[in-house]
């Protein structure tokens, strides 16, 4: 299981295989062996020793609570939720299935019902897990002040609970006027970005703002809001003279408690090099061309294949229009860009000077060279946001709590238009509307 959490999958399964050799009968070995096929994607070989655990216990609900959750992960909802009301009726007391059954409501799209089940379960046990998911459910209905309080407790939940906090024994900011405050960053580069059009709203009120990021985007920041110190951020922060210390997740709960609070964000804190937009024009002979900036997929995110597609299947829709495609997709993806090309006939711009990954300034320049960028939700998405660029973003059918609900507009980033999935795991509705979209535009 440890193995698996830290996603060394292969040796998990030999472990896990050598374990069931020596113990064929035990229903423990075989679920735990069912949970890497699961989380290795491989679902018929992982529901086919799922159910011979039940085979060998049929009260063995850890293995029901496996079965509904490849059921899940596969996109078959009916059977998932069927198997936790069952399990819910059985076993009312298994709070892992419990809290993974109001997980699944949300894949339904059924917010509320999911909200019921969690704050049954808040009563049930002081639990951390379930505090947080019902933090995350509010914040997806828009209950700012609950969510953004209940938020806080994602330092007891994995990933975060296994951070070190970079100060100790120091106080928390509380918004405290005219003090001097320090801000470190806590997440992946996308939660960054996010948190950080919070920073100019908390200068405000300070008597100087020092923030800690990942240094990829210190020259972005530098240049949007001029008046705070940016620091790269590697993991230590030691022999700095402030007042308060917090890390920028914690920022939303004092600046945003309802969405009137939205009102005051800022359109552009992230600004790019004016000279380098223009170089890299240039060198990609952009001209008079009407420009789409592109990215398809989520890499090493906790939903990397619920917020990804594939380009063959993105790029049809640009097919027919008088456009050129500039690739803003982070990651290796040579080969596939070359065989959408030859597919499609459709040339999409690769910019060799710039690593998407790394060269975060040179990825702004790039989509500031853009007419629009199209995008799934990853860090593309938040940096072009930031930038203030008009954005079109292809949401998964659950999306993360910042995108709300039913919306086609984005509370966070006023540049962006969301299109969302209406089934589970299905880009079809998504991807037509785009290219209506599309042909209206160009």
């Amino acid at each position: 299981v440890e193995l698996a959490k830290n996603k060394k999958y292969s040796q998990a399964l030999e472990l896990c295989k050598r374990l069931k050799k020596k113990n064929p009968k035990n229903e423990i070995i075989i679920n735990t062996l069912s949970i890497v096929y699961r989380r290795l994607g491989r679902y018929r070989e992982a529901l086919f020793w799922a159910k011979e655990a039940i085979v060998l216990n049929s009260e063995f609900w850890p293995a029901h609570n496996n079965i509904a959750r490849i059921y899940h992960d596969m996109g078959d909802l009916e059977k998932c939720l069927k198997i936790y009301r069952k399990i819910k009726d059985k076993e009312p007391g298994y709070l892992e299935a419990r809290v993974n059954f109001a997980v699944s409501l949300k894949s339904t799209g059924d917010y509320a019902a999911s909200l019921v089940e969690y704050n049954a379960l808040a009563k049930l046990k002081n639990s951390n897990t379930i505090q947080f998911h019902l933090a995350l459910t509010q914040l997806c209905l828009g209950m700012y002040e609950k969510g953004f309080l209940g938020y806080e407790v994602r330092w007891k939940v994995f990933p975060l609970n296994k951070s070190v906090w970079p100060i100790k024994d120091r106080e928390l900011w509380e918004g405290q006027r005219d003090k001097n405050v320090l801000l470190w960053k806590e997440q992946g580069i996308g939660d960054d970005i996010l948190f950080m059009g919070l920073v100019p709203e908390a200068s405000e009120i300070t008597n100087s703002t020092t923030v800690f990021t990942d240094p990829r985007l210190i020259s972005l920041c530098e240049r949007g809001m001029p008046g705070v110190i940016f620091k790269p951020y590697r993991g230590k922060i030691e022999d700095e003279e402030f007042d308060y210390h917090l890390p920028m997740g914690s920022l939303p709960r004092l600046f945003r408690n309802s969405e009137k609070d939205f009102e005051r964000v800022t359109t552009g804190y992230l600004k790019a090099d004016p000279k380098r937009v223009e170089d890299l024009s240039q060198e990609l002979g952009i001209g008079n061309k009407k420009v789409i900036g592109i990215s398809w997929k989520s890499i090493k995110s906790l939903h990397t294949l619920k917020k990804s597609l594939c380009l063959m299947e993105l790029g049809k829709i640009f097919q027919g229009l008088d456009v050129v495609l500039l690739n803003l997709q982070y990651g290796d993806v040579n080969e596939e860009i070359r065989d959408f090309t030859k597919a499609t006939g459709i040339e999409v711009l690769q910019c060799k000077s710039v690593d998407n990954r790394e060269d975060l300034d040179g990825l702004a320049a790039l989509i500031e060279n853009c007419d629009l960028v199209v995008s799934t939700s990853n860090v593309t998405i938040h940096l072009a946001g930031a930038l203030g660029k008009e954005t079109w973003v292809l949401l998964p059918y659950v999306a993360n709590f910042w995108w709300l609900l039913d919306r086609t507009d984005s509370v966070w980033y006023p540049t962006l238009k969301l299109y969302r999935q209406k089934k589970f795991q299905d880009w079809s509705n998504v991807l037509l509307d785009l290219k209506k979209d599309l042909n209206r535009k160009f």
